[in-house]
């Protein structure tokens, strides 16, 4: 069966481009369009199944903008799934749709391909917003500086910014309430993580790295 969509958008050139790209495509099917949150409301019963499976929301429509409609869609038809379709693309708006129900984000500023992607995505039972599908950054090099820095305990940094600071054994065991040996425990151990020969190392790489 293709996927029924609604389209609610403000801008009927924009809504007719839509439903022509959208019924070229053998999968998809319009199944209505309106240009306010009211008249959808006031148009189309509260039925259950719902009366489409997807619904293509603008945010910037007259009267209830799209993000104020979409609590009370999510309630009326809490199967049909919501695709925003939007200008505005803010990290702070993206967390709002999502905790308002929204399937999904595709900026207008997207090419045909993206929303057709997103369309079908999210008609599978799955969410499509910008920051889910961004490609992740290779991990660091398990010898890194980066990745070496994170084996570090919070007490371990501490004592590498006193080391840093020019202090002894003995300066640092009184300064953290803790025997000499605990300490001298501690750079052993820092040394090892750091893969790191002498003090003087550990300086130099608490001065390139900013550790305090």
């Amino acid at each position: 069966m293709p996927c029924r969509l609604l389209i609610l958008d403000d801008h009927l050139m924009l809504i007719q481009g839509l439903s022509r790209l959208l019924d070229e495509q053998t999968d998809l099917q319009v199944v209505g369009q309106f240009n306010s949150g009211e008249a959808l409301l006031a148009e189309l019963p509260a039925t259950n199944p719902a009366p489409a499976d997807l619904l293509l929301l603008d945010l910037h429509l007259p009267g209830v903008d799209g993000l104020t409609l979409l609590p009370r869609l999510r309630q009326q038809w809490p199967g049909m799934r919501v695709l925003v379709f939007s200008t505005a693309s803010t990290m702070e708006l993206l967390e709002r749709l999502e905790a308002a129900g929204a399937s999904g984000f595709v900026p207008k500023s997207a090419d045909a391909s993206q929303l057709l992607m997103g369309i079908r995505i999210v008609y599978a039972g799955k969410r499509f917003f910008p920051h889910d599908h961004l490609p992740t950054a290779p991990p660091p090099p398990p010898d890194s500086p980066r990745q070496l820095l994170h084996q570090l305990s919070p007490r371990e940094r501490e004592i590498v910014g006193l080391v840093r600071e020019g202090l002894t054994t003995r300066e640092m065991a009184n300064h953290l309430h803790l025997s000499e040996f605990t300490v001298s425990t501690h750079r052993r151990n820092i040394m090892h993580k750091l893969q790191l020969h002498n003090v003087a190392a550990l300086v130099q790489f608490a001065h390139k790295h900013g550790l305090s």
